[in-house]
Parts: structure tokens; C-alpha cells; sequence
């Protein structure tokens, strides 16, 4: 068996994603402290992006997650294991439109077919994602750069500080402080749920607002943060009919049209969705908990004059002026 060199064994570790200290990586080379910057020294001389963070009084190394490199010398499929693959690869693909990992994930799967096609009699591996369609639209677009600062600050579990607009106020909030805690797309919109410093809790951003991102230096006190253990994203947007979640809940009640009764049925549009009463008409009251009045007053406009709403108040008479001002545009 070949025996491998220190700084081969250091480099496939940090393909790992591991992050290192010097003591640990003496440990596993079995060298000195200054070989063991040697190697560091080497392999930032080859091109590879090392990133160096303080912790306490040690430095730690790591290797930049867009040059990790794993190789699986031995893998094998069925076809019903390839199949699958192929299907969840055009899918994956609709998800990751318009993100950095979009053309990775091709070139992945170019690779698999590659080594998969000389097996592949059976069937061919490209036929299955014809019999499927998933949605190629593009979602709000965000700049890339910007998704792969924020990436990047996740997996260091690195606080940043962000310029982003906020729309309710209409105006860009310069240098906010914010631990980066999960991606999430929800419907076309990609968003982030972060802990803001300045309001003392979690939120969710849009990402198509946030202009700047800049890392926390390593020598300021809180560059680094810990995720809450309390924190479960589905939980967290259960009360969020949209994009946005709020501090503000309301009860969302609905009076739903005959022709529109079958959606409501067939589809729960939240989890917390309950059909009240089904009238003699054909009619229903549907209601919901939800958080976030915008979404809600979008969500209803989306349905015309299928559905009326009956609570919240505010809701009512908000639709009812925008039918005011509606009637007045369009049928002077």
C-alpha cells in the first residue's frame, strides 16, 4: 500500500472541510510547529485559498469550501439508485437557479454520467428527467457575489455587517450587524434568516436588498457566533404565509366562492389552514394564524372576487380602498 506524504494527508483533511489548528496539524503529520507552517506555507503557494481565523490565542486553518475536493473511487449503482439521481439532478437544477451552485451541480452530474454510462445498458440515464418538468424560472435575482459572501460566513459561523434596504421605511440600513443562520427560498424570493444585532432578534432578509456584505474582523470581540440550539426553520416560518415573517400575528378568515371551494380542499395553502363550515351554497370559511400583513394582503388579492375576507378588519377595508382607487383608474 502506498504510504502517503504529511502533506498529502494535510490536504485531504481539509478537502474534508475540517479546520485546523498548528497543534493538530502536527498531531496528524507528525512534524514540528514549523514544518507544520511549512505545509501551510506550500499549499497557499500552490493557489489553494487557506483561510486563517482567530480563536482565543490559536489559529485555525482551513481550505476555502469552492476548492474542496472529495474523490469516490468506488461507487456503484442499480438502476433504480441512477434513476433517481437523474430525476433529483433536473430538480436540484430548478431549486439552484440563479445561485452560484446551479453550474456546479451540472458539472457534477456531467461527471456521474461519465463514469456511470459504460454500466448503464439497462436504460439511458437521461431519459428519466424528459418524463419530468420542474420550474427553470428564474427567482428574484440576487448577485452572486453576495450569495457566496453570505455562504461563506455560515459555514465559518462568522458574524458580518450588511447594507440592506428596507422597504417598509424606504431607506438603506447602513452597517448592520447580523449572525448569518440559513437560506431559504420561498416561493421565487431567496432569503435569509439572520440574528440582527440592532433589533435584538431573528429575522428574515431578501437577499435582492442586501448591497454589501463585509466579515467581521477575527481580532474584533463577536466576530464569531454559535447558532441557537432553540432555532428550527419550520417552526420558525410555520406562521409566515409568504417571504417575511413579523412580530404582528393575526386570524385570517376567508369566505371562499363556490368555483374556488375545490382548491381549498384539495391544497392546505399553510399549516395552520382549517376549513370552518361549508355552507349549503357551496360556500366555505376557511381560516388561518398567520404572520406578516403584506403577504396575507397579496395571498388574498391573488384570488379576485373568489374569496371575501371576513377578519382581519384592517385587511378589509385596506382591499376595499385599492378596489376604490382600482374602480377609479380603470373605469372613468
Amino acid at each position: 500500500m502506498k504510504k502517503i506524504r504529511p502533506e498529502e494527508l494535510l490536504r485531504q483533511v481539509l478537502d474534508t472541510g475540517r479546520a485546523l489548528t498548528l497543534d493538530d496539524i502536527q498531531k496528524l503529520t507528525k512534524v514540528g510547529e514549523r514544518q507544520a507552517r511549512r505545509f501551510i506555507s506550500q499549499l497557499k503557494e500552490q493557489g489553494l485559498p487557506i483561510l486563517q481565523r482567530q480563536e482565543e490565542r490559536r489559529k485555525v486553518f482551513s481550505l476555502a469550501p469552492e476548492s474542496q475536493q472529495v474523490t469516490i473511487p468506488d461507487l456503484r449503482f442499480d438502476s433504480a439508485e441512477l434513476r433517481a439521481l437523474a430525476i433529483a439532478a433536473k430538480a436540484s437544477r430548478s431549486v439552484l437557479v440563479g445561485t452560484p451552485h446551479a453550474a456546479a451541480l451540472s458539472r457534477a452530474f456531467v461527471k456521474l454520467l461519465e463514469r456511470a454510462r459504460p454500466v448503464t445498458y439497462l436504460f439511458d440515464i437521461e431519459e428519466p428527467t424528459q418524463e419530468w418538468h420542474f420550474d427553470d424560472n428564474d427567482p428574484d435575482r440576487i448577485q452572486m457575489d453576495i450569495f457566496s459572501r453570505l455562504e461563506t460566513a455560515m459555514d465559518e459561523h462568522r458574524s458580518i455587517r450588511i447594507d440592506y434596504f428596507t422597504a417598509r421605511e424606504g431607506r438603506i440600513s447602513n452597517d448592520r450587524k447580523i449572525d448569518p443562520y440559513i437560506f431559504a427560498k420561498r416561493n421565487r424570493a431567496w432569503m435569509l434568516v439572520a440574528y440582527c444585532h440592532k433589533r435584538e432578534k431573528l429575522l428574515t432578509f431578501a437577499l435582492t436588498r442586501i448591497s454589501r456584505v463585509a466579515p467581521c474582523d477575527d481580532a474584533v470581540e463577536g466576530a464569531f457566533f454559535t447558532v441557537d440550539e432553540s432555532f428550527n426553520p419550520e417552526t420558525y416560518f410555520r406562521a409566515s404565509l409568504g417571504s417575511i415573517t413579523s412580530d404582528q400575528c393575526f386570524e385570517l378568515r376567508l369566505l371562499v366562492e363556490p368555483d374556488k371551494a375545490t382548491h381549498f380542499h384539495e391544497r392546505k395553502y399553510h399549516p395552520t389552514q382549517i376549513v370552518e363550515e361549508e355552507r349549503p351554497d357551496g360556500r366555505l370559511v376557511v381560516s388561518y394564524e398567520l404572520e406578516g400583513f403584506e403577504e396575507m394582503r397579496s395571498f388574498c388579492q391573488g384570488w379576485g372576487v373568489g374569496i371575501t375576507v371576513l377578519e382581519p378588519g384592517a385587511l378589509r377595508e385596506r382591499l376595499g380602498q385599492e378596489a376604490e382607487e382600482l374602480v377609479r383608474r380603470y373605469c372613468k
